[in-house]
């Protein structure tokens, strides 16, 4: 620890940092990055680098401690670079990398992120990073990798690191911070319950024995040249590329659930709730994520009309002043006024966790992701392992080629099943490409 830190014994658990915990009862709650280099990275360096950003968010070196009345992060100083970080070499970097990803934090533990640097044969390097989505989310995630590039490019440079972190407000009210008066109090005042979703599917997983489940990540790349086609048809059909994702992996939904095409099928997509938040970025690394119901009112073998029954819905979401914030004041009001063990009750009656689910995380900025020079050739982020009965389709882009992944603990029956899905979400979009031509 620096000495101009301050060392707080605590710090508060915020809404976000408690309903990720309820959430264990459907997923494993980690967030998953990944990155391929060609040429070796210093491992000295890069665990000076993530040690010098951890140490500044005080919620990465901390146990959550599940305390019946009012939870809090119990904040550690005593710990070392190899407490998160190792180093493996490998004759299999790819099933190393997803070995390691596919692990579990246990909240107890002092640290809430563990790092692999992966070295093949060939001298490239996997860097793969496993961090507690009670921490923080996606678009955080990525700007904390971003701080450790910035951190190792000085540590390279013979320089000693100096690095500016965001210590501020991780609490949901920030999604308020753009509002006047009168605004905010309207969107602290939409009491409603938006996990209700009607139309919910689930994907036929097998049942029985439990004791074969392990976690596991699927994942599709899509090329530059598709990407660039799909990028040109967006634009000539009128929708974004998140309508057509959409629409591709809701009619391989059908398909894989054996849906009669005149049932209506609906898909929760994540939403960044930091459009809400003055400068557009969170004050502190924390969670700020919602999400958005779109329906499939039948499955037609014609794009054209699917994607203007999504675009009609996605455009009408976007421009309600208070998009993506209706749950959060019910949500605040339960743990307000019951303790965290009947908080969890309450909430965990009410709170419906959707079956499916798509995520979009966006586009990955090549140079973001510089380390002194080394430009990875590969990297994808995805969010957290679901338990049956639940599955979520993540996509995040880089350098012009889009991955999709399933992340879900199941057995390999399951996992063959699930093959069959995300590759019919590719077929889908082949499909498109041809009969919008």
């Amino acid at each position: 620890m620096s000495n101009d830190q301050t060392a707080p014994a605590k710090i508060k658990a915020e809404m976000w940092d408690r309903m990720q915990f309820l959430f264990r009862n459907y997923y494993d709650r980690m967030i998953h990055f990944y990155l391929h280099f060609d040429k070796p990275l210093d491992f000295k360096a890069l665990s000076k680098a993530y040690k010098y950003i951890i140490d500044r968010i005080g919620v990465l070196h901390s146990s959550f401690v599940n305390h019946p009345i009012t939870p809090y992060w119990k904040v550690n100083y005593d710990y070392s670079e190899e407490d998160f970080i190792v180093f493996k070499r490998s004759d299999d970097q790819e099933k190393d990398a997803f070995e390691f990803l596919t692990q579990e934090i246990p909240v107890k533990s002092k640290l809430q992120i563990r790092v692999a640097l992966i070295r093949g044969a060939d001298g490239s390097d996997t860097l793969v990073q496993v961090l507690n989505h009670m921490c923080m989310d996606g678009p955080d995630t990525k700007e904390f990798l971003m701080l450790v590039q910035k951190a190792y490019a000085q540590i390279t440079a013979g320089e000693e690191p100096n690095v500016e972190v965001k210590n501020g407000d991780r609490s949901h009210y920030q999604c308020y911070s753009l509002y006047d008066e009168e605004q905010e109090k309207v969107a602290k005042g939409l009491y409603k319950n938006v996990s209700m979703v009607k139309h919910q599917i689930k994907f036929p997983y097998t049942k029985k024995d439990k004791k074969k489940d392990r976690s596991r990540i699927l994942r599709r790349v899509i090329g530059e040249e598709k990407f660039a086609e799909l990028k040109d048809m967006s634009k000539r059909a009128g929708v974004t590329l998140n309508d057509m994702l959409l629409v591709a992996y809701m009619r391989s939904l059908y398909k894989a659930c054996g849906i009669p095409d005149e049932q209506n099928v609906s898909v929760p997509c994540m939403v960044d709730l930091r459009r809400h938040i003055k400068g557009g970025k969170s004050f502190g690394f924390s969670n700020h994520i919602g999400f958005m119901i779109c329906t499939a009112h039948g499955n037609s073998s014609d794009y054209k009309k699917m994607f203007a029954d999504i675009k009609q819905q996605s455009d009408a979401a976007k421009e309600d002043p208070y998009f993506g914030l209706y749950s959060l004041p019910l949500l605040n009001l339960a743990y307000k006024l019951f303790p965290q063990c009947l908080a969890e009750i309450a909430i965990g009656l009410g709170y419906t966790n959707p079956y499916t689910g798509m995520s979009n995380l966006g586009l990955l900025k090549e140079s973001d992701f510089v380390f002194d020079g080394q430009i990875p050739s590969d990297l994808f982020i995805t969010g957290a392992v679901k338990s049956i009965p639940y599955l979520q389709l993540a996509i995040s882009t880089y350098r012009n080629k889009m991955t999709l992944t399933i992340a879900v603990k199941c057995k390999d029956e399951d996992e063959s099943n699930l093959a069959v899905l995300i590759d019919d979400v590719v077929g889908e979009l082949d499909k498109m490409l041809e009969q919008l031509k």
